[in-house]
């Protein structure tokens, strides 16, 4: 069995591989190639472009199982410049899938966005697969549209895809500061006494997952008995604030919310006030959550707090 991670170097894709590695020969592809000491021994590393025909063309083998993390902009920079997010993501879903129009693999993992394909919500109730998906932000719609490619490509080639919506995932490894992950970037401005701006009275409501928890689910979902053109939400259906997370923060850290630098702001017009995801569906497969949010942040702030010393 050998499972490839197409745009695996980056936070997910380390703790994936990390995790498969154990029962699978993994391969991960990229742009750039982590660092030596960011290898996990037993993992393979491929750099190169997955634009290229020719390139996938000569990696990807019969019988593979892929999983499609390849994507090149946050929902910041997607708000920045909506054209690059097109550009730059839609045309390398199309090539990977008219690629495995001539290649007979197993399984096509597509990794979408729990988050942002929604948009809002009439009331504040967890979000099954079935809700209506209406994106406000060019990210959520460029997700959506390879999502619907996907799907294109499962009804008119047999492409065997399943889709998974992940929640907002955190953990060790999640870089902060760049524009996608609430949570390292409030531990880091917290380590730092820096200010943590929160848009509105509490901030929006999210519901964060351990990452892995999203490791196992998205494993489960890798080579589970379940129809193609399957739409799974992953996410832990509790929902929290940006005040409530913060404060569950300065808790783990030993700290009072009141001593933090908090910069209350008016709400931004693009931010959906509620996302909530329900992963009811993906719990009749037998995956919950194992790991509670205190823990989480635990464990996020242990390895943040070694990682923000070295910079």
């Amino acid at each position: 069995m050998r499972i490839v991670l197409l745009g695996g170097a980056g936070f997910i894709g380390y703790h994936l591989a990390k995790s498969l590695s154990n029962r699978a020969e993994v391969m991960v592809v990229g742009r750039q190639m982590p660092s030596e000491l960011d290898r996990i021994v037993g993992v393979t590393y491929q750099q190169g472009d997955c634009n290229s025909v020719a390139f996938l063309k000569g990696l990807i083998k019969a019988d593979d199982y892929i999983i499609f993390l390849a994507y090149n902009s946050v929902p910041k920079t997607s708000f920045d410049d909506p054209l690059l997010d097109i550009r730059e993501n839609i045309p390398l879903a199309i090539t990977l899938l008219e690629v495995l129009r001539d290649v007979p693999i197993k399984r096509l993992l597509y990794v979408s966005s729990g988050g942002t394909v929604y948009g809002h919500v009439e009331d504040e109730r967890p979000i099954d697969e079935g809700y209506p998906t209406n994106p406000i932000s060019p990210y959520g719609i460029t997700k959506l549209s390879i999502e619907k490619y996907c799907l294109m490509y499962w009804q008119l080639f047999g492409i065997p895809v399943v889709i998974v919506r992940p929640s907002n995932p955190f953990g060790p490894r999640q870089i902060p500061y760049r524009g996608q992950g609430f949570v390292p970037t409030a531990v880091a401005k917290i380590l730092r006494n820096e200010e943590i701006a929160i848009f509105g009275e509490h901030g929006t409501i999210r519901d964060y997952l351990y990452i892995d928890d999203l490791v196992s689910a998205m494993m489960l979902l890798l080579d589970a008995d379940i129809p193609k053109g399957s739409i799974y939400n992953i996410g832990s259906a509790v929902g929290l604030n940006n005040i409530e997370v913060i404060s569950r923060v300065s808790r783990v850290m030993g700290l009072s919310i009141s001593s933090l630098k908090i910069d209350l702001l008016p709400p931004r017009h693009f931010d959906v006030a509620y996302n909530v995801l329900d992963s009811s569906k993906l719990n009749e497969l037998g995956w919950s959550p194992a790991v509670g949010i205190d823990e989480g942040l635990s464990r996020t702030v242990e390895w943040l707090s070694i990682f923000m010393e070295g910079l």
